[in-house]
């Protein structure tokens, strides 16, 4: 990436790095030598991440990304066929392992730790390490296999956030780490800037290299043949190794401030306004599940499981399944077929009017799909699918308590979208006057969207209903076709929330993907999440 960067991009960032950099003497304590006399040290340079982060979106016009869970502190869309993710770091050149992922909630769920104190009983029972590793390599692996498995999804969701869902062949999208790796005390003042690719681990070849440590016999070390990795258990945390000086793309000379203070106190008291590219009017969040971590069930992002949308008039649903049987008869035996046959009259045919009954047909539903997929007939299985399913990507984006959010915001979406007839749930304005242009962050794809359904509870696409579900189910949250999202999944992607902004040019709303702290929401979310931060 830093090759495609331009020149003068580059060095407005070695700028702003450098000059924060040479206040570093401001920031350090004078030491004394046994004779209380002050020995002069050159001072390690200082490099903040926070003003790392800013200072590179600044620099490159790159997208701050809220997502927990991974690295990615950034997007970058060099070209429509050029576009980057970007973990930023920054750490000493001489340092050792950074942390690149967390996976408490994946860990506790599973029990990782549980596997891995197994492990730690046998070290102790054991005493020798080589002996103990080997005797722990089996469950060392599981829990390696598990750790890639999530990772390698979350890189894969990430990836897909910047794609979009209008992509061609030619749209490359790349994972990569960017860190600045500053000398240490003593050393002449320099910044090293670094650059590694952010890989999916490779699970085919994931070695186990052992344990730490005989006494930390729950933590143990990894390969995949490209990087080392380290596994923490305490905090479920994943380690890896840069090779810090084999990743250095460039270098910057640091020359300090003689007198930091001098600066600080003589700088403008006068604060110049900048305007970012496009200015924002309001946003607001809010959590993907409900209060008690569950998504919603057959509507919303699980559209696809709700009942059948088939026709029951002059029986319809019966000549369907005749004709399922006149087209497949020939290709499974009888008892097949009879099996086949009663699973959907029970699933078509029946009447299943409260909650309690759904939750029955879907049982029959779920082993009506197990039954058929252990078949292995692809045009049967796809046949049967679209009787007993709505379709695969069917979805929508819901607005939590939508009818307040309208009121208390009738403009939002656009010149009284969000307005309703009189002591009524539904919209005051047609479908045509409800449009409004969605564009999805960090992809920058755009979509004519509209509020739909009673109390305006839905965004939906006015002719993308099923590429945008197809990209969101599949690519965002790396979901199975007819897999439900869950609580779990979210928790495993880190991705909870969802933020919508609305900028002063009213030319579209933006929509991205975030993770919210239940504990700490932001200002602008809304749902229960606020009411709870408030109560």
């Amino acid at each position: 990436m830093w090759e495609k960067l331009s020149k003068q991009k580059k060095e407005k960032y070695k700028l702003l790095i450098t000059n924060f950099a040479s206040l570093s003497k401001a920031f350090s304590q004078k030491s004394e030598t046994e004779d209380n006399t002050e020995s002069i040290e050159i001072v390690a340079p200082i490099v903040n991440s926070k003003f790392q982060e800013t200072a590179f979106q600044r620099s490159f016009g790159a997208v701050g990304e809220d997502i927990a869970n991974t690295s990615y502190d950034a997007s970058l869309i060099i070209d429509e066929n050029n576009k980057y993710l970007i973990g930023i770091k920054s750490f000493g050149i001489h340092s050792g392992d950074q942390k690149v992922a967390q996976f408490k909630a994946s860990s506790v769920a599973e029990g990782w730790s549980t596997i891995l104190g197994q492990a730690r009983e046998n070290a102790m029972e054991l005493g020798n390490k080589s002996i103990a590793d080997e005797k722990n390599k089996p469950l060392y692996m599981e829990v390696a296999l598990k750790v890639a498995k999530l990772r390698n999804e979350r890189i894969a969701s990430s990836k897909e956030l910047i794609r979009g869902f209008e992509v061609s062949d030619e749209t490359n999208v790349k994972a990569v780490y960017h860190v600045l790796m500053p000398s240490k005390k003593n050393e002449q003042p320099k910044i090293f800037v670094g650059e590694t690719d952010y890989t999916p681990i490779d699970i085919d070849n994931i070695e186990i290299l052992g344990s730490t440590a005989l006494k930390n016999s729950a933590n143990f070390k990894f390969t995949d043949g490209k990087h080392i990795y380290k596994y923490a258990n305490a905090d479920s945390q994943l380690f890896m190794n840069f090779h810090n000086k084999d990743i250095i793309v460039d270098t910057w000379e640091v020359s300090y401030v003689d007198d930091a203070f001098s600066f600080f106190e003589n700088m403008r008291t006068g604060i110049a306004t900048v305007h970012e590219h496009r200015e924002i009017e309001k946003t607001v969040s809010w959590m993907i599940a409900n209060e008690k971590g569950i998504v919603e069930e057959s509507s919303g992002f699980n559209g696809f499981d709700g009942a059948t949308k088939l026709s029951k008039s002059d029986g319809y649903r019966e000549k369907r399944i005749e004709k399922f049987v006149n087209k497949f008869k020939g290709d499974v035996s009888q008892a097949q077929m009879d099996y086949i046959v009663n699973r959907l009259k029970r699933i078509l045919i029946e009447k299943y009017p409260n909650k309690e009954d759904k939750i029955v047909m879907k049982q029959i539903r779920l082993e009506l799909r197990e039954y058929v997929s252990s078949i292995k007939n692809d045009e049967m299985k796809k046949d049967i699918f679209a009787m007993v399913y709505r379709p695969v990507s069917e979805m929508y984006i819901p607005i939590p308590d939508a009818k307040n959010f309208h009121t208390k915001y009738p403009d939002f979406f656009g010149d009284k979208i969000g307005t309703f007839k009189e002591n009524s749930s539904k919209l005051a304005l047609p479908k045509e006057c409800r449009k409004f242009e969605l564009e999805f962050l960090p992809s920058k794809n755009k979509l004519t969207a509209y509020i739909n359904q009673d109390n305006g509870k839905s965004i939906q696409s006015v002719n993308k209903q099923g590429v945008l579900g197809e990209w969101i189910l599949r690519g965002v949250f790396q979901l199975k076709e007819y897999e439900p999202l869950t609580g779990d999944r979210l928790n495993e992607m880190g991705i909870n929330g969802i933020r919508l902004i609305k900028y002063v040019d009213h030319k579209s709303i933006g929509l991205e993907f975030i993770w919210i702290d239940v504990n700490d929401p932001p200002e602008d979310s809304i749902g229960w999440v606020n009411k709870s931060a408030n109560k």
